[in-house]
């Protein structure tokens, strides 16, 4: 797609009244080229040429001249990303994760459909990664790209277990409801699958062993962003007791699909097809026993599929099925008892502000949608657009965060909420026990894309509802004396775009 209005050389903006499609069969001017029409709108060469290609990735060129033609290629970069999670270890801000993945809004699914979108999530931090300073425990919530953020509530819990325990919030990322509920699921003795194997056969288990960002990677790609060909995964769980819990630890991350790339992938027939499980029958068969496993919602994490109840005494072989890009990092059965000792405790939250902060350098991996960030290394500047409308106002937004209420901290590309979290409140610990953090953010977001409604536009403004965005003729985001007063004093800070 070629972008929306030329400048020329003497100054004057000329606009296009529409997007106009890169294969040059350009409204009211289909029967022209990109040099024909440069010719009729510039009396010389065009200061800017600015492109917005299908990804929604905006692109400026500059100093086109015009009486020859010109090769432009799409620059390589991502245009969304969910807000990113930093916490204070005692030296720096560490990179823990993405978050809110599950809460994007209007995102186009299917012909007729959207997304129904889950806003609740809790990301795990073992106790090491979060340091009081001052007393306090003190993390940021930074947009790197260009994506719209709704933050409602941001909680922290500490949570306690003996030594040689583990604790994973009940997480993952549900394509429909009903979504995970949470609980605090205690692992202990988890132990890799006996072995593991692709689609083609080929042993993948030790990619699997253990945390390191070496991933099962043999699936092939499509040219859909997110969208791989059908590929599975192949476990041998080995013996396990049936009176007990049966649980994967999956670690991972996921390469997400974009509305737009969803949308080209239905015009070819293709749909996303979320992870399932099937069992290994003593026949030979392989039989459903899980329809909708979930995924890691964004970058690397652990997510937990529950197995209990869903496979007949001594089922040794299962497998993932998915067509999603999910790399898998490490993968562990856990099998423990129930009953395992552990307490929560929430820690008082203390303070919040919004500020601009820029853009973290992203450091990529292999594959390179293995991203982490660097909180230090920061640019003021990034190549990403805002949408349309009135922001919250910088400084404090403590009143904001403290319980889902729909009075949202509305925040995009560059700026962060910088919250803090009383750790003096919090008991110590037992002989022998150890401490780890859940962060749980509440909140939506959304992507600048061609196929996400009101993709460039703050409004209308999100609320919890298991109803599709936007939101149906009579459902709206309440218009009582509270919320618009929660607008007029919050909401004061007006973005052109």
């Amino acid at each position: 797609w070629m972008g929306r209005a030329f400048r020329s050389a003497s100054g004057g903006i000329v606009g296009l009244d529409t997007l106009v499609p890169l294969s040059l069969e350009l409204y009211r001017y289909h029967h022209m080229s990109l040099l024909d029409v440069l010719r009729r709108l510039t009396v010389g060469p065009a200061d800017i040429l600015r492109l917005l290609w299908p990804t929604g990735v905006l692109q400026d060129e500059i100093h086109i001249s015009a009486g020859q033609p010109h090769a432009i290629n799409e620059i390589d970069r991502r245009g969304s990303s969910c807000p990113l999670l930093f916490a204070w270890d005692g030296h720096t801000y560490r990179f823990i994760s993405d978050i809110l993945g599950s809460g994007v809004v209007g995102h186009w699914m299917a012909p007729g459909k959207r997304n129904i979108p889950d806003p609740a999530e809790y990301l795990k931090l073992d106790g090491a990664m979060a340091r009081p300073r001052d007393g306090r425990l003190s993390f940021r919530l930074l947009e790197p790209m260009e994506e719209l953020d709704y933050l409602d509530q941001v909680r922290l819990l500490a949570i306690d277990h003996p030594a040689g325990v583990d604790v994973y919030p009940n997480a993952r990322f549900s394509m429909e409801p009903p979504f995970p509920q949470f609980k605090v699921i205690v692992s202990r003795g988890a132990r890799p699958p006996l072995g593991a194997w692709d689609r083609d056969g080929h042993n993948v288990l030790p990619e699997l062993l253990k945390r390191d960002h070496r991933f099962v990677e043999g699936f092939a790609s499509t040219p859909f962003a997110g969208i791989a060909a059908m590929h599975s995964l192949e476990l041998d769980l080995g013996p396990w007791n049936p009176h007990r819990p049966l649980r994967l630890l999956l670690t991972g991350f996921t390469d997400y699909f974009s509305a737009s790339s969803l949308y080209a992938a239905s015009q070819a027939h293709l749909k996303p097809v979320a992870p399932y499980v099937e069992a290994l029958e003593p026949d030979g068969h392989w039989k459903r026993v899980v329809a909708d496993m979930g995924f890691p919602a964004g970058l690397v994490r652990t997510m937990v599929a529950d197995l209990t109840g869903r496979l007949p005494a001594g089922t040794r072989r299962i497998r993932v099925v998915t067509n999603l890009k999910i790399f898998w990092d490490q993968i562990l059965v856990d099998n423990a008892p129930r009953g395992i000792p552990y307490h929560v405790a929430p820690v008082p939250l203390a303070g919040a502000r919004l500020e601009f902060r820029g853009y973290p350098r992203a450091i990529e991996g292999h594959p390179e949608a293995d991203l982490r960030y660097d909180y230090d290394d920061i640019s003021p500047t990034g190549p990403y657009a805002r949408q349309v409308g009135n922001y919250t106002r910088y400084g404090d937004v403590l009143p904001l965060l403290t319980r889902a209420d729909e009075e949202d901290v509305v925040f995009g590309s560059g700026e962060e909420v910088a919250v803090e979290f009383n750790a003096s409140s919090l008991p110590p610990l037992p002989r022998g026990w150890q401490r780890d953090y859940f962060f749980y953010a509440n909140g939506f977001d959304k992507d600048m894309d061609f196929y996400a409604e009101y993709g460039g536009t703050v409004a209308p403004m999100p609320f919890h509802t298991l109803i599709p965005y936007p939101y149906r003729t009579g459902i709206a985001y309440p218009e009582d004396a509270r919320h618009v007063r929660y607008q007029l004093e919050y909401n004061t800070r007006p973005v052109a775009g």
